[in-house]
């Protein structure tokens, strides 16, 4: 693709400005979290990141099963109820032989994600990443997680398109606005490894997405998408 249309292709995808811009929103605006937790409670997600299933047995929630195809390795935010302060949530987490317990504490109105990773000595480790809620509903919202063995990464137009966002560090993430079109991206890490090509499809106004860069197997990095749900809140 020449130049100007790469730029062009880029400028038609972010469209106006990172997420960081958006506290120009408008007062009011409703955010796309919706319906929001009770004041005292928050969001919480689990993603595995490990190469087989993982089971989780959370003090605070029903256990739960994550897969290894892309779509079952991340869970709906779901509502942590009495958060804040020195309130600590305990975790059970079993994959295979692996096994962990972690401990939790989450800010009252937060929106977490929680990353299940290998340890070095057979066990699971638990790295919180507190997300961005800030919004802009007539765009969609898209957020790049680096869950891989990877200093720095970023995503770029495919094949060899300018960076949507770069200089991600491992178990870190970063999220903006863009326009919701259709596109070929692919991640990788500094010094040239990247994931296999994947498509960003489907994306609506008012929408949240999520790319995900892992390396299941402890080698090999790949990188897919989701788009981000929540459970309803019942009192």
């Amino acid at each position: 693709m020449p130049a100007r249309s790469l730029r062009g292709a880029l400028a038609a995808f972010l469209g106006l400005a990172p997420l960081a811009a958006m506290a120009q929103t408008p007062p009011g605006q409703a955010q796309i979290y919706d319906p929001q937790p009770p004041p005292d409670s928050a969001y919480i997600r689990f993603v595995n990141t490990l190469g087989e299933e993982l089971a989780l047995r959370p003090s605070f929630l029903p256990a739960q099963r994550l897969g290894t195809k892309p779509e079952e390795r991340i869970s709906v935010y779901h509502v942590a109820q009495r958060v804040g302060g020195n309130q600590e949530f305990s975790v059970e987490a079993t994959a295979g032989r692996r096994t962990g317990r972690v401990a939790l504490n989450m800010r009252p109105g937060s929106f977490n994600t929680i990353l299940l990773q290998p340890q070095g000595d057979g066990g699971i480790a638990a790295t919180p990443i507190v997300d961005e809620a800030d919004f802009n509903r007539a765009r969609s919202r898209l957020s790049f997680y680096n869950a891989a063995n990877c200093p720095a990464a970023s995503v770029s137009l495919a094949p060899s398109g300018p960076a949507v966002l770069e200089g991600v560090a491992s178990n870190a993430a970063k999220a903006r606005s863009v326009n919701p079109v259709t596109a070929e991206l692919r991640a990788e890490c500094t010094g040239g490894q990247a994931a296999p090509i994947f498509p960003l499809q489907g994306l609506e106004a008012g929408g949240m997405y999520s790319i995900w860069l892992m390396q299941p197997d402890g080698r090999t990095l790949t990188a897919f998408f989701t788009r981000d749900t929540t459970a309803r809140w019942r009192n």
